[in-house]
């Protein structure tokens, strides 16, 4: 052998060995630190101690820059009606979207320097809007009362009040953030780095006892093997990724032909997110750790009847930028039904994206994780279903019930329940449990026009028969005057339950959210639950409605 093979072989082992250790170290690190909580949640549910440690995500457009190494987090807690601002320090100068932090005691000198910073921030706004004030035509009275409301507004900010009112939302703990570095996302690099040194380091090997010629046809017939064995063994699951496809900006499209092991799933006790990730890597996804997480989303949804007779299920899905899949799936021993799942969950979708849907990893991800990643949905029998989150703290059951968490009942219902009877029974036969550190509820329609909403209040399921509902405890009526609630109150209760297609669809759009930097209506849908389709617009496009069925899918 000669000295140059073996300086090629040595080198190539020690990288293959490298990458590997690297990917092995990354994949303990991502399960170490587990599922990210939503900073939100954080701020309304926590109560932290001195000490603990926390894996959070959040959007950075939320963070109010201090200094290089200094952010604050500012929220609003609504049962103690005040503003929080919680200091992130980060000693590398920037704060990525998800990150490990541990809670310390908050520096005395930082309530006043924040105080401080708010000043000077609002002080350079005010200093232009005088400017602007300078510039403008005095006879143009609609330009110069604006300028004279944004200078009063921004005086406010101004005053010794307010400084002391930022001073005091200071919170006595800081997050000093310990890590910041994407683990999961180096170590899938690093594993594909070491499998394809892994093949240079054998062919390196082989060549020393086997020729170029015999080896190049040995290798394309073991290929040629493999695939023919691997295309008839899994031929459901590569017919499922082939068919992923975008049919729209922002929509993609999938019709599920394989075993999602929906069964031996809800036979397993799973009680949160780190489990359920932990459930679906090991059934099916060969070991490959999916980070599932998701923000509060705020949805809307409601039943009527058509003028034709037909019974409707409609939802407004509100969320931060995202994807969305309309999901098909016609496996034996269910009912078919068309469902539609976030793609962020997956992070397949939206800020921190790990990769398109129908790229190879996102193809055989979410032909094993796509179906228990559905957030709306109805099936063959006439049955819809939708998730909304909640601003509640839920008390959860705890008997001796088998464990499942609120997403994996939403698949259940789809596939084994015909009416809302048999879904209430359904959840009922389980301790459900919520998800990403959020409360939920469910709403649940058939077409006998029944609707209900499914909600855990005092540790027992509760169950309201309402036709509209959106992010409040229906049970309380605690918030019966929140804009969204009223809006589909006021329509439906003027029509009494009856509205075109058209109308139904217009509702929703007058029940959507926009925003910025917030939650806004990413997808609306009406279900026909008597025809078995279903009508879906995204992005408030309210012109351009696609009609979906079955054949859609072909």
């Amino acid at each position: 052998m000669g000295k140059i093979r073996k300086i090629v072989i040595a080198a190539v082992s020690v990288l293959t060995a490298v990458s590997a250790g690297l990917t092995v170290y990354c994949g303990y690190k991502s399960s170490v630190s587990g599922v990210a909580t939503d900073i939100r949640y954080f701020v309304q549910d926590k109560a932290p101690k001195i000490g603990e440690e926390y894996y959070l995500f959040c959007v950075t457009d939320d963070l109010f820059e201090v200094s290089d190494d200094l952010v604050v987090y500012e929220d609003y807690i609504e049962a103690e009606d005040r503003y929080v601002s919680i200091p992130i320090e980060n000693n590398n100068g920037h704060l990525s979207y998800r990150f490990n932090a541990k809670v310390v005691e908050t520096d005395q000198a930082m309530p006043d320097k924040f105080a401080q910073g708010c000043r000077d921030y609002y002080q350079s706004i005010y200093d232009k809007i005088l400017a602007k004030k300078e510039s403008t035509d005095p006879d143009d009275s609609e330009s110069m009362a604006k300028v004279l409301r944004a200078e009063e507004l921004i005086k406010g900010y101004l005053t010794d009040e307010a400084y002391q009112r930022d001073k005091d939302s200071i919170t006595p703990y800081t997050l000093k953030a310990t890590n910041t570095v994407n683990y999961y996302g180096i170590g899938m690099v690093s594993g594909i780095v070491a499998v394809v040194l892994a093949i240079v380091l054998i062919y390196a090997v082989l060549g020393i006892w086997i020729s170029g010629k015999k080896l190049a046809l040995g290798s394309a017939a073991i290929v040629l093997v493999i695939s023919i064995v691997n295309c008839i063994v899994f031929r459901k699951e590569l017919a499922t990724m082939a068919s992923i496809k975008e049919y729209a900006p922002g929509m993609y499209m999938c019709s599920m032909k394989n075993d999602y092991q929906l069964d031996e799933m809800l036979k397993t006790d799973i009680r949160d997110t780190d489990s359920l990730i932990d459930t679906i890597s090991k059934k099916l996804l060969g070991g490959l750790m999916l980070p599932i997480d998701a923000h509060h989303f705020g949805c809307s949804s409601f039943s009527c009847i058509s003028d034709e007779g037909n019974h409707l299920f409609c939802r407004n899905y509100d969320y931060l930028d995202t994807d969305g899949m309309v999901l098909y799936s016609n496996r034996e021993g269910a009912y078919a039904s068309i469902a539609v799942c976030d793609l962020q969950w997956g992070r397949f979708a939206g800020q921190d994206s790990i990769a398109k849907p129908d790229s190879l990893l996102g193809r055989f991800v979410l032909r094993g994780a796509a179906p228990v990643m559905c957030v709306d949905g109805f099936n063959d029998q006439g049955l819809g279903v939708s998730i909304l989150s909640l601003s509640y703290s839920e008390n959860r059951p705890d008997t001796d019930k088998t464990d499942t968490v609120i997403i994996l009942a939403i698949r259940g219902i789809l596939d084994k329940c015909a009416t809302v009877d048999e879904a209430v029974a359904f959840l009922s036969s389980y301790d459900v449990h919520s998800m990403f550190d959020k409360d939920n509820h469910l709403f649940i329609t058939d077409k006998s026009g029944k609707s209900v909403v499914a909600e855990w209040v005092d540790d027992k399921l509760t169950v309201t028969e309402i036709n509209y509902v959106t992010n409040y405890v229906i049970a309380t009526h605690e918030y019966d005057d929140e804009r969204r609630f009223v809006v589909l109150k006021t329509k439906l209760d003027a029509a009494k339950g009856v509205l075109t297609l058209d109308e139904a669809l217009d509702l929703l759009y007058d029940a959507s959210q926009y925003s910025e930097t917030g939650n806004q209506t990413e997808w609306s849908c009406v279900y026909d639950l008597d025809n078995f389709v279903l009508y879906i617009y995204n992005d408030l496009d309210r012109k351009t409605v696609y009609k979906i069925t079955p054949e859609t899918f072909n």
